[in-house]
């Protein structure tokens, strides 16, 4: 169908703001035409979308009994999924970042560091330019896996590399001391 042909036909107002015909647009809601106006969809940067679904014969596993089970000793391993979407408001350039991170272990390189699942996700609002957020993104998976704290430790190796990252990015020379970022993270490990 062509854009505009389903439109609902606009009809006069009355003088008390109610048009004349119930459920008819009123003239402000209306082009010249006599149509109904269509809002724009606003302008993206990037839209990325991931979607992994597991083999459901290698997460059944058989009991003594014969019935099948799906518990702790199960053999049954997590896949995280998710999607991402960026619309870039009234500025000339966008200054926020994210990442989606679904399968830790192979992200990070190191399938035996961790006993099991894991995955990492963040927004990074840039404030002032991208600087900050972009480096934040860039860095602040890293900090969090190589501190002393971390896989034990996991609150106290999120404070860290928060500190850690704040400490890096002020020392920076060639990034814009005048950005920053807000961060909204989160860490998934095990099950």
């Amino acid at each position: 169908m062509a854009p505009g042909a389903d439109a609902t036909p606009c009809q006069g107002k009355l003088g008390n703001g109610l048009s004349k015909e119930n459920g008819k647009k009123t003239e402000e809601e209306c082009n010249d035409l006599g149509q109904a106006k269509v809002a724009r969809p606003p302008l993206m940067r990037h839209c990325i979308s991931h979607a992994t679904l597991a083999d459901p014969f290698a997460l059944e596993c058989p009991t003594e009994n014969g019935v099948k089970s799906l518990g702790k000793d199960s053999g049954f391993i997590p896949m995280f999924r998710s999607g991402s979407c960026s619309e870039m408001g009234p500025k000339p350039y966008m200054e926020d970042e994210y990442i989606c991170v679904d399968n830790l272990s192979d992200h990070l390189g190191t399938p035996n560091a961790f006993p099991s699942a894991g995955a990492f996700y963040g927004v990074f609002d840039g404030h002032g330019g991208r600087d900050a957020a972009s480096f934040t993104r860039k860095n602040i998976l890293k900090f969090i896996t190589e501190d002393f704290d971390f896989p034990a430790g996991v609150k106290r190796a999120l404070k860290n590399a928060f500190v850690k990252a704040d400490d890096a990015l002020a020392d920076a020379k060639n990034l814009d001391h005048s950005s920053g970022t807000t961060a909204l993270t989160a860490l998934i490990l095990g099950r």
